[in-house]
C-alpha cells in the first residue's frame, strides 16, 4: 500500500520567480529513500500557480491558473503514475480531468477559489490510489495583484510505499531523469516551482521517523499501563468474591 507523510510546509503568496539555471539543475540523486522496514519514500510536489489577466481581463475569467503533480525537483515520474484526476468545481465544462501523461496538470480561466480534489493512480500500485485536497489560490496574502508575479500554492510531499514490489522498484528507479519538454503552458510556470534540498529533505524525513516511533513507544507504554491497572482490578475482584455470601431464593 502507499502512504503519504507530510514533512514540508505549504508555500503560498507571490513567487518573485527561480532562477533557471536552478531550475534546470540535474534531479534530486537521494531518492528513492528505504528504510530499514522497507519503505521506499518518493518525494513529489503538488499545487497551484495563478497569473491575474489584470484589470481588462474578462469578469468571469480574471486569473489563469494550473493545477499539477510534479517530481520534487521536476523528475520525470511517467514511468511510476499511471494517470492523475484533478476534480475541478462542478461550473467548469468537463470537471472531472484525467490526465495520463506527463506533465500531470491542467490550465484553466476563472474568478474564484475553490478546493481541488487530486487522485493519483500507481503503475504496479495499489488499485485505490492516493487521494488529496489542495485550495486554489487566486489571491496573494498581501497586497494588490500583479500580472508580473503568480500566486503560487505548493506543497513539497512524499509518496511512502509499504514493502513495493520489484516491479514498483524498478519503476521508481527510472523516475531519476528530468522530465522532458512539458510544452508552452509547463513552460510558463517551471521557473516558480520551489526546488527540494535533498540533504534538508533527508534531515526531514529522519526527523519525523523519530517523531513517529516516538509516538508508538509513547502508545505502548501507555496500553502496559493500562493492562497493569485491568489485572490489578481483575486480582481484587477474585479477592471479594470468596467473601460474598450468596442469600438463599425467597429471603
Amino acid at each position: 500500500r502507499v502512504i503519504r507523510l507530510q514533512l514540508m510546509s505549504e508555500g503560498n503568496g507571490q513567487a518573485e520567480g527561480q532562477d533557471k539555471a536552478q531550475s534546470s539543475a540535474p534531479p534530486n540523486a537521494v531518492w528513492p529513500l528505504r528504510d530499514k522496514e522497507g519503505h521506499v519514500t518518493v518525494p513529489f510536489a503538488y499545487g497551484t500557480i495563478a497569473f491575474w489577466q489584470g484589470k481588462r481581463a474578462q469578469e468571469y475569467q480574471t486569473h489563469k491558473w494550473h493545477v499539477y503533480v510534479r517530481g520534487a525537483n521536476n523528475e520525470d515520474l511517467t514511468p511510476l503514475i499511471e494517470r492523475v484526476i484533478f476534480q475541478l468545481h462542478p461550473s467548469f465544462n468537463n470537471p472531472t480531468r484525467v490526465v495520463d501523461t506527463a506533465p500531470f496538470h491542467v490550465c484553466e480561466l476563472g474568478w474564484g477559489e475553490f478546493e481541488i480534489t487530486i487522485r493519483i493512480f500507481f503503475h504496479d500500485g495499489p488499485e485505490q490510489g492516493l487521494e488529496m485536497k489542495h485550495m486554489l489560490k487566486l489571491f496573494p496574502r498581501v497586497g494588490e495583484p500583479s500580472q508580473k508575479k503568480p500566486v503560487v500554492s505548493e506543497r513539497h510531499d512524499e509518496f511512502v510505499f509499504n514493502t513495493p514490489n520489484e516491479g514498483l522498484l524498478q519503476r521508481i528507479s527510472m523516475c531519476n531523469t528530468r522530465m522532458p519538454n512539458g510544452g508552452p503552458a509547463w513552460a510558463t510556470i517551471e521557473p516558480f516551482f520551489s526546488p527540494l534540498n535533498e540533504h534538508e529533505e533527508l534531515l526531514r524525513i529522519q526527523a519525523a521517523q523519530r517523531r513517529v516511533q516516538a509516538e508508538i513507544t509513547l502508545v505502548k507504554e501507555e496500553l502496559e499501563n493500562e493492562e497493569q491497572i485491568l489485572a490489578f482490578l481483575q486480582d481484587e475482584v477474585k479477592k471479594l468474591e470468596p467473601s460474598i455470601v450468596k442469600k438463599p431464593p425467597g429471603t
